[in-house]
């Protein structure tokens, strides 16, 4: 959000500010900011109509996977039970997610379509190329997933698979234009391939369904019962996988939301691909109980919503938990803190903190909290929002902290995240949560800013008189 507001203020992504991702989540959050205005109830709005657009399509694709309007209902319901309590909120990866279940949805629809109508392979091309514009290897893999709708060995259209990947080539030509017109292309490059190439993956690497609960667990096992499902169907009528281009499509398309959840294959993200497998597990499920009797259905069915009902009633608690707590004022709206735990930490004592120092004071906040300056009103005097060991490199440690020692009159460090035990469970492939550079910034830091009498988590700091960007030198090196 942070990122959004600030191409409204006239700033150009990656070069007045940087970012590891694609532009795509940015400018659709900007563009929307723009007619709704910037606020937290907008923000929540426009997450609100991404899950209901995400769950609409995901059941069209279901439905024409399985043709069973029943199931497929119920797949996507227990889906929204186990995913969305968490990460209810604007994230490039639920764009991502929603236009991967257009493209789906797309490409079911052209096998079906008998004239052969062109508007499908493009929708589903189009859709396709901008999930690669959210998140950009999982886009290039429904791009190839999606591929196998149109294409047939033995009956190939030429026209439909040339509009595919017509469609398949907008959004990145656009998004291309975009940062030309910017003057932003190479370095649009350097941030969202070359640094995510050699930064990202080693400090993210975490088992697969990593941060699982009771509320989730399930999740955990959606691509591999799909992926056991689809070799009992094989089993059953093998002639079936050589035949059957639904069957061939449902399957590249949960192949492709498993291995876009890697590297950093937790549970979030395994809920964010997850809709991908649903089609898979409609139609295999369809396929296997087609000759049941119907109680015997009934009674799958109902094992079913059994096995999502802890994480329903899970989610009913912590709602009413959340609707119990008091709500903190802040410049862009009304929020609840998430839990007794964020609560804890003091936001509310900080909000007010802050509220009460001049208008015009420039803020830094470190070292994991990008939504402080959205919510604070208050703007992020670095190019840099997110400081994490191993990840940010020291040449950005450097350039954020002259940037801080020339400009900031505040300080607000969260202690909770220069914690190496806090490091060590969202990053567990994390080798040393205190590296030279991120020491060395943090004295800088806290030789520049006296601390203010605070409490919770977060410390309010104020600038020192007479100090001087002198202070950062030796980050590097």
């Amino acid at each position: 959000m942070r990122g959004a507001e600030l191409l409204l203020r006239g700033q150009r992504l990656y070069a007045d500010f940087f970012e590891f991702l694609p532009p795509g989540a940015f400018v659709v959050t900007a563009a929307w900011f723009s007619v709704a205005g910037v606020s937290f109830g907008a923000a929540r709005s426009l997450a609100i109509i991404t899950f209901v657009g995400i769950a609409c399509f995901t059941y069209l694709s279901c439905r024409q996977a399985s043709r069973n309007a029943a199931l497929s209902a119920l797949l996507v319901v227990c889906w929204l039970t186990l995913s969305l309590w968490p990460w209810m909120q604007i994230s490039h990866h639920w764009f991502a997610t929603l236009v991967s279940m257009v493209a789906a949805w797309a490409a079911f629809v052209s096998l079906d379509e008998p004239e052969r109508r062109l508007r499908w392979p493009l929708i589903s091309g189009a859709a396709a190329g901008a999930a690669a514009m959210f998140v950009p290897h999982a886009g290039a893999l429904i791009m190839l997933a999606a591929l196998m709708a149109f294409l047939n060995v033995r009956q190939q259209n030429w026209a439909q698979l040339l509009t595919y990947l017509f469609g398949c080539a907008l959004a990145p030509a656009l998004v291309f234009a975009y940062l030309f017109e910017q003057h932003t292309l190479f370095a649009a490059f350097d941030d969202v391939i070359l640094y995510t190439a050699t930064h990202y993956t080693s400090v993210n690497k975490v088992p697969f369904g990593s941060g699982a609960s009771t509320i989730n667990l399930p999740l955990k096992y959606v691509f591999g019962l799909a992926a056991l499902l689809t070799l009992i169907v094989c089993a059953v009528d093998w002639p079936a996988w050589f035949s059957d281009r639904r069957l061939r499509l449902c399957a590249a398309l949960a192949l492709a939301g498993f291995l876009g959840c890697f590297p950093r294959a937790d549970i979030w993200r395994i809920s964010f691909a997850a809709p991908l497998a649903l089609p898979l597990l409609a139609f295999c499920m369809s396929r296997l109980t087609q000759s049941w009797r119907p109680a015997y259905r009934y009674a799958a069915a109902a094992a079913l919503i059994a096995l999502c009902l802890p994480s329903f009633r899970i989610v009913q608690g912590r709602a009413r938990q959340l609707l119990a707590t008091e709500i903190v004022s802040t410049p862009r709206g009304g929020v609840r803190p998430f839990d007794q735990f964020t609560a804890q930490r003091g936001l509310s004592e900080l909000r007010a903190a802050i509220a009460a120092t001049p208008p015009g004071d420039a803020y830094f906040f470190y070292p994991y909290d990008a939504m402080l300056p959205f919510l604070t009103g208050r703007e992020q005097v670095s190019r840099y929002d997110l400081f994490v060991p191993e990840y940010t490199t020291a040449a950005q440690y450097q350039e954020a902290c002259r940037s801080v020692i020339r400009d900031a009159s505040w300080v607000v460090v969260d202690r909770y995240w220069t914690d190496y035990n806090a490091w060590k469970k969202s990053f567990p492939s994390m080798l040393d949560a205190k590296p030279r550079e991120t020491a060395r910034f943090e004295q800088a830091l806290d030789s520049a800013f006296e601390l203010i009498p605070n409490t919770g988590t977060f410390e309010l700091r104020r600038r020192r008189q007479g100090v001087s960007d002198s202070v950062c030198d030796g980050i590097v090196g």
